[in-house]
């Protein structure tokens, strides 16, 4: 069994502003440093093994932050980058919805069935997630703790992967700004019971006054 966490990066101008960023390197603005911060605090007392993060500044120096001075393997990986939105990146969701009618209110209502244009599917997002997930639980060996810090998008097709969930529901995950979920994960067996035990716990941005 592996403990696996799943940290979504700290808030960015973008998020704040309504941009799509997908692989854009938009780096964290100054609530998001705090948003990190915070998250840090809150998360000192827990044991990692590992700790693997997106290579898009927002997701890597909110690892490191979460690192802070702890002797702990870590590593970026690529491939837990946030879904690459193509011809939608630094567009708003209306100026989307102009240029392609339809199409952002499909990819929140279905995600399964988009392939954004000259970007990615949820598919893929989740195929390169996963393989970059299972890389690092072969290398740290069985019942260990694995902390991931990537996006919302990427954070939620990990999660219907290690809950045998359909695509479908990856959008009925809530992921804010330094939220954490957790997944005991057994495997993807008919007998395997993962179980989702914390989702989307953000109660560390009110504990330490982050808006």
């Amino acid at each position: 069994m592996h403990t696996i966490y799943l940290v979504r990066h700290g808030q960015t101008e973008w998020n704040s502003t309504g941009f799509y960023q997908g692989y854009t390197n938009v780096p964290l603005n100054e609530t998001g440093v705090l948003q990190a911060q915070a998250v840090a605090k809150e998360l000192a007392s827990v044991h990692f093994d590992s700790i693997i993060a997106s290579d898009l500044d927002r997701a890597r120096i909110t690892a490191e932050t979460i690192l802070d001075k702890r002797s702990i393997p870590f590593r970026t990986d690529e491939r837990l980058r946030e879904i690459n939105f193509g011809d939608w990146e630094g567009l708003t969701y209306d100026q989307i919805e102009a240029k392609w009618p339809q199409s952002i209110y499909t990819m929140y209502r279905s995600p399964d069935k988009v392939k954004i244009s000259n970007g990615e599917s949820f598919q893929e997002v989740q195929e390169r997630s996963w393989e970059a997930l299972v890389e690092e639980m072969k290398q740290v060996g069985d019942d260990k703790t694995i902390l991931v810090v990537a996006h919302g998008g990427t954070n939620r097709t990990l999660i219907c992967k290690m809950l045998n969930l359909p695509l479908h529901f990856a959008w009925n995950f809530s992921q804010g700004n330094t939220s954490i979920s957790r997944v005991e994960f057994y495997g993807l067996t008919e007998d395997d019971h993962n179980t989702l035990s914390l989702l989307n716990y953000t109660k560390h941005l009110e504990t330490y006054n982050v808006k």
